[in-house]
């Protein structure tokens, strides 16, 4: 697994976590944990402590997967409705961009044996210039991070229960507004990506010589 995709997963178990203890702190339970902590022994409670901070730094990667994995499969079904062009969320080209992309690809016209994904993504890592296809990655990376923050931020509440914390009106005040900041700037990363796609078949200057 590359790098930027390991960065990528730690970000929404944190929102997650936090969101967990922002809403344990506003109930009063975080104070409680913490007040039968120092009437234990010294040792044992740093241990515990300690203990509970391992397992969580051991799980995040995995968490941030399986986060992500959910959020794909939500976007997924959000296709079916027809709210994408061709079908699914993670093609953000025009249909008259996609048909000038199949002509730049040396097609005619788009097979029904061919991918639209596959095509899409071609024409982002072969044809455009590199600062042009690191701009749509930037972009795109915005999105997915901002989509599975919002998930992670849902996925608190069922956390937060599992663990009997009382959830407060502060609480849905700070995540609601939260969740509908990262999926504005998720729909915006995604209508950035769609422009600039639609404006890199029409402008040769941003493709690389020869294509």
């Amino acid at each position: 697994m590359d790098k930027d995709r390991q960065i990528r997963m730690l970000i929404p178990p944190f929102f997650l976590f936090a969101s967990v203890l922002w809403e344990s702190y506003l109930s009063g339970d975080l104070w409680q944990y913490l007040h039968g902590s120092t009437n234990s022994t010294g040792a044992g409670s740093i241990k515990s402590i300690l203990s509970l901070l391992a397992v969580l730094g051991v799980a995040t990667l995995p968490i941030g997967y399986a986060i992500g994995v959910l959020t794909l499969s939500a976007l997924r079904m959000l296709s079916w409705l027809s709210l994408f062009p061709h079908g699914t969320y993670d093609i953000p080209i025009s249909e008259g961009a996609m048909e000038k992309i199949w002509s730049k690809l040396g097609f005619e016209k788009e097979s029904p044996r061919k991918s639209v994904l596959c095509a899409a993504a071609a024409f982002d890592h072969v044809l455009l210039k590199p600062g042009i296809h690191e701009w749509l990655f930037r972009r795109w990376t915005t999105f997915n991070i901002c989509t599975q923050c919002a998930m992670a931020l849902v996925l608190s509440y069922g956390l937060g229960h599992a663990l009997h914390v009382q959830a407060t009106c502060k609480w849905w005040l700070t995540i609601g507004v939260s969740i509908v900041l990262f999926i504005w700037q998720a729909v915006t990363s995604w209508c950035e990506t769609y422009e600039m796609f639609d404006l890199t078949v029409d402008a040769e200057i941003l493709l690389r010589e020869g294509s």
